[in-house]
């Protein structure tokens, strides 16, 4: 259900014909959602990659921990709901109705509160770092022109990683980024994509 639903909000080639850039199905976002929503199911939790080539996630502070413990329920309760809901406003099936009855149970007051969580989910995971959904960065440069593996800008060095855990009081700066990471994609997606 959430994948179908993410592939109507983030809609690649195979869910709008004509659309250039992928979607979030062609992206396997709802692996990044699944991944998140059972981050502390691992140790370290799936929250912060280590930038490193093996994928690894950075161990958390016990504040982190704490936080993200907090966020992770939220979500979890939040996706339960959800998915109750636009299965409900579909007639019972969401992944099963025709396309025009899931974008009316999208559409509804009932669900909005949920489809913005699955919008912003959707585009994290269609745009943000493959490792987030279980996958090796991308050779070369990435959709978005960003460094993927074997470029220059992330090519070994041969000095130790400084990659540490983020221990101080003040706000979390990774934290912060992913809050204007999400602002953007917003503004991205209102504006049209890549073909608008």
């Amino acid at each position: 259900m959430v994948r179908e639903a993410m592939a109507l909000l983030v809609p690649g080639p195979a869910d709008a014909p004509g659309e250039p850039g992928p979607g979030a199905r062609e992206a396997d976002a709802v692996r990044y959602a699944d991944r998140l929503l059972g981050a502390f199911t691992v140790e370290p939790p799936l929250v912060y990659a280590s930038g490193r080539p093996d994928g690894s996630f950075l161990p958390l502070s016990p504040a982190q921990r704490t936080g993200w413990r907090h966020r992770v329920a939220d979500l979890r309760r939040a996706y339960r709901a959800g998915v109750a809901v636009l299965d409900h406003l579909a007639g019972g099936d969401f992944a099963a109705a025709p396309s025009s009855r899931r974008h009316r149970a999208l559409c509804d007051a009932e669900a909005a509160a949920f489809r913005d969580q699955l919008f912003d989910h959707a585009v994290e995971g269609t745009f943000g770092d493959p490792v987030y959904r279980g996958r090796p960065a991308p050779e070369g440069r990435t959709l978005l022109g960003l460094p993927g593996r074997n470029t220059p800008a992330t090519a070994p060095t041969g000095r130790p990683d400084p990659v540490r855990p983020y221990a101080r009081k003040d706000p979390d700066p990774v934290a912060a980024l992913a809050e204007h990471f999400t602002e953007a994609a917003r503004l991205i997606a209102s504006s049209g994509g890549f073909g608008g």
